[in-house]
């Protein structure tokens, strides 16, 4: 089922949120390329249900899409993560949590090492390390309350793009855009990722491009989905100057199941660092004012 394309703009405390979902504030997907092991696969068309499962390393490697014409994304802000001002009441809630490569992460397991575990997401194309909320116990946290901070140790500039992954394609989350002191650009756009949701039971209505590929050690019968969308999208109709996106400020009361990627046609080194983060040769911990600040970094993969 594909979402008609006519969304409507919700106004929350000034800002507008857009809902993108097929049709309305993607860019169109046309090959997706793979690397698992030595294998390198080339998907032109997207997959229908699973195709494949496994836990194995199943990595993103380029991206083309139409942009006026058509453009391979090649490069990846894979430099450094972290994960600031987490909501405390995930300490006491199950559900929520880390999964990679078969490895899971709760966040009743400790905030420091969901904080930890979430960065790693942003440092590689795995597609099999994804945050998950599922069967979320004794309840959800307070609706509206941001999940955490994500910072990017170099900026994403509005030329650049997001690549996201969703489980089975059906679920709904909210970035917002944030300056280099980590607070939102006031008056920017809050951009809903996959909408109000897909149909109950239904997956892949709402996410632009099933990869096919699902994780056997999580939820194995439900696909990741795709959907990419430029940086500019934070900005476009406001009255807000278009500059450097920092981070993100993530609110999942939709309980989706992403992966966050930062994309682009031309290398990273040029943008802005984020000087909130300093680059170390291992995870460290640094306080926060409101919260705590964890880095996870590995070393820049150029895909």
């Amino acid at each position: 089922m594909i979402v008609a394309p006519l969304v409507l703009a919700i106004h929350v405390h000034g800002a507008a949120v857009l809902d993108l979902v097929p049709g309305s504030h993607l860019k169109d997907i046309e090959q997706v390329i793979y690397q698992s092991g030595a294998s390198t696969i080339v998907q032109n068309t997207p997959a229908t249900g699973v195709a494949v499962n496994g836990d194995g390393e199943m990595s993103v490697k380029s991206v083309r899409i139409t942009d006026g014409a058509p453009v391979d994304l090649t490069f990846f802000n894979t430099a450094n993560a972290v994960v600031v001002n987490v909501n405390p009441q995930f300490a006491g809630i199950g559900g929520v949590g880390v999964f990679n490569n078969g490895v899971t992460t709760y966040s009743t397991d400790g905030l420091t090492a969901y904080a930890n575990a979430y960065a790693a997401t942003v440092l590689d194309t795995d597609l099999r390390n994804f945050t998950f909320h599922d069967y979320l116990t004794p309840s959800p946290a307070t609706a509206g309350v941001p999940d955490l901070d994500l910072l990017f140790y170099h900026a994403m500039l509005p030329e650049d793009y997001f690549l996201v992954s969703e489980r089975w394609g059906n679920s709904s989350f909210t970035v917002t855009a944030l300056k280099a002191d980590g607070t939102p650009y006031a008056g920017a756009n809050i951009l809903r990722l996959g909408g109000p949701g897909g149909t109950f039971g239904v997956g892949y209505e709402v996410y632009d491009w099933n990869t096919g590929y699902a994780a056997l050690g999580n939820q194995p019968t439900q696909a990741q989905a795709l959907s990419l969308f430029s940086v500019s999208k934070f900005f476009e109709g406001t009255a807000v100057q278009a500059g450097p996106v920092y981070g993100l400020r993530i609110d999942n009361d939709g309980e989706a199941d992403p992966k966050i990627m930062g994309i682009s046609g031309s290398t990273f080194s040029d943008n802005p660092e984020n000087p909130q983060l300093v680059p170390e040769p291992s995870a460290f911990l640094i306080a926060a004012l409101g919260g705590v600040l964890w880095i996870a970094r590995r070393r820049r993969r150029v895909c």
